[in-house]
């Protein structure tokens, strides 16, 4: 699945990747939500594939890195460039 990690304003400014998973990563003041890891290691097994995606990619850098080098995940990617990319290449998204 694919996990925008974006905040809902954020979402909805944009749009979404069809089908993509919303789990909110950091706050606007850059602080982890507190039930994002909790939620996201529930419905993601260490060895599932996953793909997260954010606004220009550094907050799924900063994440993917965390899930594999901290905790154990092997199968995470990231879109390269983010939501931002994905629209400039002119990819479909789901609107809110």
């Amino acid at each position: 699945p694919v996990y925008d990690i974006r905040r809902p304003e954020e979402w909805r400014k944009t749009g979404v990747v069809k089908d993509s998973k919303l789990l909110t990563f950091v706050n606007s003041s850059g602080r982890v939500v507190p039930d994002f890891l909790p939620r996201f290691t529930s419905e993601v097994g260490k060895n599932d594939p996953v793909i997260l995606i954010c606004r220009t990619g550094s907050r799924t850098n900063t994440l993917a890195r965390h899930l594999v080098e901290q905790m154990g995940y092997t199968n995470v990617f990231i879109v390269r460039n983010g939501i931002s990319q994905w629209i400039s290449d002119k990819r479909p998204i789901t609107r809110l």
